[in-house]
């Protein structure tokens, strides 16, 4: 069955409020969790690092159970929506528990940290793929998707931009002097802020494409997946994003702490990031309007190669010289970041084209698989390269570990976007090949039914 009237625009803001409640967590976890642990807690670097990799990559392989458990899914309130309501509170239990510093030895502390992060990683999937397939089944209409992820971003940076400027303030006023019991207030906040969003999401969208009974071929349904272009090219490309993001948004607390010299300018260089996203997003929606998205993206991820390549000259000494620059940035992220999330309805729809058979959760899985592998190698890597560096928490930091964080938080992030840019190029779902995708689904769908 197909959707072809008009998405109501309340399912739409309903939808983007399920990613407020999930980048509350995401946010908080790829910001400060590194710092939580090394500084906080006082585990080494290179064993976080570890402990970030195992958890994640055990994580990317739930995420494909995950996919194929929701494309098996059938409930009185349809194959996604019932992860988002009896996953959360799971969510919120575990985000806590991560950050709950607890006493003992060494080995305990990491052992406790193992259990409560690989669990908070799952839970966090369990919401997260079901919501990522929600589009394609909410809507068949490509101008409908597209404004739900721009709302979808506009939700997810505003989220970001709270958790960046706000979160050190909280775990000071919550905590005092005391910042192990800070943090674990701030994140019980965040995390019953965090349950009332998703269950307003799951309250204020329906999922009106009627699913299509069919036998489950995991084998077979991967085979077609990975024989895509498109899918080989998004996996890629969302692990490499992934893997960048992880890098700077890990090294970011450790950046201001040594290299600038305090935290106290943090907040306003998380604002001027947040609102460059935001703008950045608003853009994107009128951008794609006009020009084919791959093109936009294209552009975008070269003009923020470049600007990424010129923080590493910034003068730290010049807070508003580096909030500028990264509201330039950040601008240059928001006009890409919705563009990425609606390819993978896409790739979804390209992989029914070529199968017949609707795989929404799978694609969406896969492509997470990919995320969330990118997120693993991105702590490993931090953490190993800490380690390599020579960095010693709470101490004064050797010339060497000021440099490697100033090229962190600037050479990486710019080959990662010129990455991005090559692989675009050869992306092959352009514009006019997606109107040919939707014409063809259409008539398939109607003819199934």
């Amino acid at each position: 069955m197909s959707s072809s009237e008009n998405l109501p625009l309340k399912s739409k803001l309903a939808y983007g409020v399920g990613d407020f409640a999930g980048v509350l967590v995401f946010t908080t976890v790829s910001t400060f969790l590194m710092f939580f642990y090394t500084d906080v807690v006082g585990l080494p670097a290179a064993a976080v690092g570890g402990l970030l990799f195992a958890a994640r990559t055990v994580d990317a392989v739930w995420d494909i159970f995950l996919g194929v458990t929701v494309d098996r899914t059938r409930s009185r309130w349809g194959q996604c929506r019932p992860y988002l309501l009896f996953g959360a509170p799971l969510l919120a239990l575990l985000a806590v528990a991560v950050f709950t510093a607890v006493d003992g030895s060494a080995a305990f502390k990491l052992a406790y940290a193992y259990v409560t992060y690989i669990g908070l990683m799952m839970a966090y999937s369990l919401v997260t793929i079901p919501y990522g397939a929600m589009p394609a089944l909410m809507t068949d209409q490509m101008r409908d998707r597209n404004r739900m992820i721009m709302i979808r971003t506009v939700f997810s940076y505003a989220s970001a931009l709270l958790v960046n400027t706000q979160m050190l303030k909280l775990v000071a006023w919550l905590g005092g002097a005391d910042k192990r019991v800070g943090y674990q207030h701030t994140v019980l906040l965040m995390a019953l802020t965090g349950i009332v969003l998703y269950w307003l999401c799951f309250a204020g969208t329906r999922e009106r494409i009627a699913p299509r009974v069919q036998a489950m071929h995991v084998r077979r349904d991967l085979g077609t997946l990975v024989r895509g272009k498109a899918w080989l090219m998004m996996t890629v490309m969302c692990m490499s994003i992934s893997m960048a993001f992880t890098i700077v948004g890990g090294a970011t607390l450790y950046y201001f702490t040594y290299v600038v010299g305090s935290t106290a300018g943090m907040p306003l260089f998380f604002l001027m990031s947040g609102l460059g996203m935001i703008t950045g997003i608003l853009c994107s929606d009128q951008l794609t309007r006009r020009f084919c998205k791959r093109d936009v993206l294209i552009w975008t991820s070269l003009a923020a190669a470049l600007l990424y390549g010129a923080f590493y000259f910034v003068d730290t000494a010049q807070l508003w010289q580096m909030a500028g620059l990264a509201f330039v940035i950040n601008l240059m992220g928001g006009c890409t970041h919705p563009i990425i999330i609606s390819m993978i309805p896409d790739v979804a729809d390209d992989a029914e084209l070529r199968s017949g058979r609707r795989m929404v959760g799978l694609t969406s899985s896969t492509i997470a698989f990919s995320v969330k592998f990118g997120l693993g190698l991105g702590a490993a890597f931090t953490g190993l390269l800490l380690a390599w560096l020579g960095y010693k928490a709470n101490a004064v930091q050797s010339a060497q570990v000021i440099h490697g964080f100033k090229l962190i938080m600037s050479a990486v992030p710019a080959l990662n976007k010129l990455l991005v840019c090559a692989i675009a190029c050869a992306y092959p779902l352009t514009q006019a090949r997606l109107d040919s995708v939707q014409r063809d689904l259409m008539l398939a769908r109607a003819a199934a039914f």
